[in-house]
């Protein structure tokens, strides 16, 4: 992604939030399934706000 072309406009807000950051392992160890790490970011309410595998 070139940054330069990255159109820039002021925030309507910005906020430091708190959340509940976990790496899970998946997979079964299998060459079809290999184990990878999973990094979930989870609200203190306990809802799922974002997944990377």
């Amino acid at each position: 992604m070139n940054v330069s072309k990255i159109k820039k406009e002021t925030p309507q807000k910005v906020e430091l939030i708190e959340v509940i950051h976990i790496v899970a392992t998946r997979g079964e160890g299998t060459k079809d399934n290999p184990f990878h790490l999973v990094n979930q970011y989870w609200s203190k309410r306990g809802k799922l706000l974002a997944e990377k595998e």
